[in-house]
């Protein structure tokens, strides 16, 4: 087994050699050695051994490709990731979120995968509808390989609605009643989460209220009668039900969570990642349901992608796609997605299996892939979720500015 290095500011996993046979043909490099590549991520769990797991498990396979794990802090990640891939230094292949791609592709810093994904064997195993999660708006091209998934849906107390005669809501106008009716004596029917990542939570009852972010050629429509509506609702839960607890509208998630584990709240909106701590809180007391829509038909929600990109800068593309394509097979898709790092996977083969298929709650999120939308990727995404949409929502939710007015200024961002 090859020895594990280090490098200066970066904690490497490991060193892992990796199958040969990528679409572009096999790696390519000067010497009589393995083609070295390096690939950056970041880990949500950083006492998981997954990753270095794989990186053993390639280690021992073969010797045509060696790569570097270079982890680095979600926080500082897109930073770095942007800063390295515009001015030529960063790594041969690195972990992407789906609305990071309008920093990149358009300014040629991300390699167009297209070639690779046609001559892949494992492409057609891939949900169809997840393509477009590396693709930009209204273009064909892909320009990241899916990998991990997750789709948001909304958790209830069964026995709270129980308490109130209340059904589990299904549209939209279900849900503001039941946040009207559970709200009193100390307690509130839902948060808002208007501070960090309240965004995505945002967009997914914006999805499936039948709002769009952009139309099929890419153009923003966000600010349209449609999502001025459904918008209205969302605000309404404060400016008119005053459904939300104290702090709402600056709540990042552990708050939001907080409060739904200790009975303050009676629903919240998440993805499947709080669902076995969930589950062993609340027990037959939880429940969770799609995102409810506007007619209480199935709907779309928010989905969010973490997949591979490979730098234009590399000149180991072949290897590089080697090592991402690898991850994103079977048997270790699977691994990756059962494990603490994991979400949902994007292979039909996975999502077939036991793991996925035997819990009732996971399905619920399972079966909103195909329909889930992702944030679009443009490249003033990264500015409004990042920086604008918390002050301008804040506002909102504030009385300050309109729903409309909310809207296009989000808009005005994004265009």
């Amino acid at each position: 087994m090859r020895s594990t290095r280090f490098l200066p500011g970066l904690a490497v996993l490991g060193v892992v050699a990796l199958t040969a046979g990528c679409a572009g043909g096999a790696p390519t490099g000067e010497g009589d050695g393995p083609v070295e590549i390096t690939y950056w991520l970041w880990q949500d769990d950083a006492t998981d051994p997954t990753w270095t797991e794989l990186a053993d498990e390639f280690n021992d396979a073969q010797d045509e490709v060696e790569v570097v794990l270079e982890t680095i802090p979600l926080d500082q990640y897109q930073n770095q990731l942007v800063s390295s891939a515009m001015n030529g230094t960063g790594p041969d292949a690195a972990r992407s979120k789906d609305w990071w791609l309008g920093q990149f592709a358009p300014q040629g810093a991300i390699a167009d995968l297209t070639p690779y994904v046609d001559g892949w064997d494992a492409s057609d195993d891939v949900v169809d509808s997840l393509w477009v999660t590396g693709q930009l708006p209204g273009e064909d091209a892909v320009y990241m390989l899916p990998h991990q998934y997750t789709t948001l849906y909304l958790y209830y107390r069964v026995d709270y609605f129980e308490e109130l005669g209340l059904e589990a809501p299904r549209t939209q106008q279900d849900l503001l009643d039941a946040a009207a009716a559970l709200t009193g004596d100390g307690r509130y029917g839902i948060d808002v989460r208007g501070g960090a990542g309240g965004q995505d939570q945002w967009l997914a009852w914006m999805y499936a209220g039948g709002a769009s972010v952009v139309d099929d050629s890419g153009e923003v429509v966000l600010d349209d009668a449609k999502g001025v509506a459904v918008n209205e609702d969302y605000l309404s839960i404060v400016t008119d039900l005053q459904a939300a607890p104290p702090g709402s509208i600056t709540a990042a998630f552990a708050d939001v969570k907080t409060n739904f584990v200790e009975g303050l709240t009676g629903m919240m909106i998440h993805h499947p990642g709080s669902l076995k701590e969930l589950q062993g809180v609340f027990g037959d007391k939880l429940g969770v349901v799609p995102i409810p829509t506007e007619d209480g038909k199935p709907g779309a929600t928010l989905g969010s992608m973490s997949g591979n990109v490979i730098l234009e800068g590399s000149d180991k593309k072949d290897a590089a796609w080697t090592w991402i394509s690898w991850l994103s097979e079977e048997a270790q898709m699977e691994k990756i997605s059962t494990s603490p790092q994991g979400q949902l996977p994007v292979l039909e083969s996975v999502i077939d299996t036991e793991a996925y298929s035997s819990d009732p709650q996971l399905a619920v999120a399972v079966d909103a892939i195909p329909t889930a939308k992702t944030w679009p990727a443009l490249e003033g995404v990264a500015e409004l979720a990042a920086k604008e949409w918390n002050p301008l929502i804040q506002q909102a939710f504030q009385g300050e500015i309109s729903s409309q007015d909310v809207l296009t200024k989000m808009s005005d961002v994004l265009r």
